[in-house]
């Protein structure tokens, strides 16, 4: 009765699991109904607070089921047992639960091949880096769970897929996934703070920003199986939209719990570490000081806990947070976690990662890592119109081409050569490994037998920019010491050209009509969406969302200046071309609305808000029902 009723009535579990412990206590010496009296109290209380206590009643659980040859409580227990470890880290303890040949799979092995070992060990395998074994186990896991028709299979699945995806630097694929089981679980805040989290990811803010409007304050989050993940996700998203109120509640809330890791759906996967979100909302509360020993911890933990795609994030950012507080003594050690977060994205294939720790590592160095020597870079002008150019020119807004420095049109013979281009342009003038490079070209093929087929492919992006080989080999494109690099800043580049003035743009003062022209013509430069063939690698998301965001940026400050002047005619082209990008843009429906009734389109402004109340009402975000 407790477990039937924990997530939709708590009240009636409660008593259900009080009125076990009262009929434990009627039953006298009975081990077997204190057993079930404790499963149910570790049921009806799934809070960070009970986990200790949880931990410890589940094992008093399993040691009288094992003496008492009594099944019956032991898988609950078992799951929940696993669960409490996950989150309190203690990995040695875990490995031995889901030992075939340990202390509790040995008395009860028809658990070993059931669905809470395969979750479990999915974690592990998550943890470890282990990002293609995992999916394997996740994909196991939910057959198994289908069949034993456990009803949280799939948002299990899910949850451990959303994870790996992150961790590979793909989790926007699980978009369509994460908007259903929103729509499926209102009550459950973990879908719309994932969904957030995610739409941050894509420059999407004033989306992210409408959700985290619907959820409930803080103290009314459900205290259930994935508070801890749901309130670690809100103090990320609240950190990156300036939300220092909001953050300021999630830090409070989780600094009770910062030695724990992040576990979602009690234990079957993980965010990371408490710790890391805790250091997030300092830093965006501007306390650096607080920011930098969370982070400390977060590496300890991490490290702990063999966490590794997490420790070495939590790497990468402390990294960064010195690199940009430089003070006597921290530049040394920035360099050091950078390049062991940089090694570990290397190792384990988490381009994300080794992307982020790279770009870190360029700025505490210069523009070349290590083992690499300057190049002295032509005199190069920027590209003219017709005829041949004395700068190559890329194109990624809606198509993707090259223009060499004589004014040829690149035509690939090698698709592996124009999609190695891609990758570099994504990466910004950024070294990057040979190996990981390889990897993400050929994956699952040995790097030794890669080298030529690699040499080929940069040979023939040198010859598409400089087809007379004019320049020095390393003009355009350093290859050295197992390192590649663009030289972005000997190229003409439609997207560095955006965002480039896209910054300018909105750092610009003046009157209102001035601005007006500069952000329309920046504005004007984003002529479809970046490296559109791309949509679903993942080293070309950071790419798409630092140009969806500094779009959107500049998009809805012009439609601000343009209210100004009162152009409301472009100001409602203006806010159209955002929703063609992000339909659920809030601000921008409600733009729309109101340009159209300054121009007195009555109808088209009630058919607009017609779409806005129905694209609100589809995320359940609360929403200006009297626009």
């Amino acid at each position: 009765m407790a477990a039937a009723t924990v997530f939709t009535d708590p009240a009636a579990a409660q008593q259900a699991a009080a009125a076990a412990a009262e009929e434990a206590h009627l039953a006298g010496s009975s081990p077997v109904a204190r057993a079930w009296a404790l499963t149910a109290a570790c049921v009806v209380d799934l809070s960070c607070e009970a986990t200790h206590d949880r931990l410890d009643m589940t094992r008093e659980v399993l040691r009288i089921a094992q003496q008492a040859g009594e099944s019956g409580p032991v898988e609950v227990a078992y799951f929940l047992h696993l669960a409490a470890l996950a989150e309190l880290g203690r990995m040695n303890e875990l490995d031995q639960a889901l030992s075939p040949v340990g202390p509790i799979l040995l008395h009860f092995p028809s658990m070993t091949g059931g669905r809470h070992v395969a979750w479990f060990r999915c974690l592990q395998a998550t943890l470890d880096g282990q990002l293609r074994l995992a999916e394997e186990l996740a994909e196991k896991a939910l057959a198994i769970a289908h069949d034993s028709a456990d009803p949280d299979a799939l948002s299990v699945y899910i949850g451990q897929l959303a994870i790996i995806r992150w961790a590979q630097g793909r989790v926007v694929e699980l978009e369509p996934a994460f908007l259903q089981a929103r729509q499926d679980a209102p009550h459950e805040p973990i879908w719309a703070v994932s969904l957030a989290w995610m739409w941050l990811r894509q420059g999407r803010t004033s989306a992210a920003r409408a959700l985290v409007n619907s959820l409930p304050p803080v103290p009314e989050l459900p205290v259930d199986r994935n508070w801890l993940a749901t309130a670690c996700l809100l103090a990320d998203v609240a950190s990156e939209l300036g939300r220092v109120d909001l953050t300021q509640q999630l830090y409070d809330a989780l600094l009770p719990f910062e030695s724990r890791l992040v576990t979602i759906g009690l234990g079957v996967t993980c965010w990371g570490t408490v710790a890391r979100s805790l250091a997030l909302a300092a830093a965006a509360r501007a306390d650096t000081e607080a920011a930098i020993a969370h982070y400390r911890t977060a590496i300890e933990v991490a490290a702990r806990s063999g966490a590794h795609p997490w420790l070495a994030e939590a790497q990468w950012e402390l990294a960064e947070l010195l690199a940009q507080h430089a003070r006597a003594g921290d530049h040394d050690e920035a360099v050091a976690l950078a390049s062991e977060a940089l090694a570990t994205g290397r190792a384990l294939h988490l381009h994300g990662i080794e992307a982020g720790a790279s770009v870190v590592l360029a700025a505490l160095q210069g523009p070349q890592l290590p083992g690499s020597s300057a190049v002295v870079a032509p005199e190069l002008a920027p590209g003219s119109a017709g005829g041949a150019s004395s700068r190559p020119a890329i194109t990624v807004f809606d198509g993707f081409s090259v223009t060499g420095i004589d004014g040829t049109v690149a035509r690939w013979q090698s698709r592996k050569a124009r999609q190695l281009l891609k990758i570099l342009v994504a990466r910004r003038g950024t070294s990057v490994s040979r190996e990981a490079l390889m990897d993400t070209l050929w994956p699952d093929v040995e790097p030794e037998r890669l080298m030529n087929r690699f040499s080929v492919a940069v040979t023939a992006i040198r010859k598409s920019f400089d087809p007379d080989s004019a320049h020095p080999r390393d003009a355009f494109v350093e290859h050295r010491d197992g390192l590649l690099r663009l030289r972005v800043e000997a190229l003409d580049i439609d997207v560095e050209r955006f965002l480039s003035d896209a910054r300018a743009s909105l750092e610009s003062v003046g009157p209102p009509a001035s601005r007006v022209d500069q952000l329309a013509a920046a504005l004007d430069l984003y002529t479809g969406e970046p490296l559109l063939e791309e949509q679903e690698e993942l080293w070309a998301t950071e790419l798409r969302r630092e140009a969806h965001l500094a779009y959107f940026s500049v998009a809805h400050t012009l439609a601000e200046l343009l209210a100004q002047v009162g152009d409301h005619l472009s100001r409602l082209e203006t806010y159209r071309r955002i929703l063609s990008l992000d339909e659920f843009d809030q601000r921008a429906h409600e733009g729309v609305i109101d340009a159209l009734e300054h121009l007195g389109s009555h109808g088209h402004a009630e058919a607009a808000r017609r779409d806005y109340h129905e694209k609100m009402a589809a995320l359940g975000v609360p929403y200006n029902s009297a626009i």
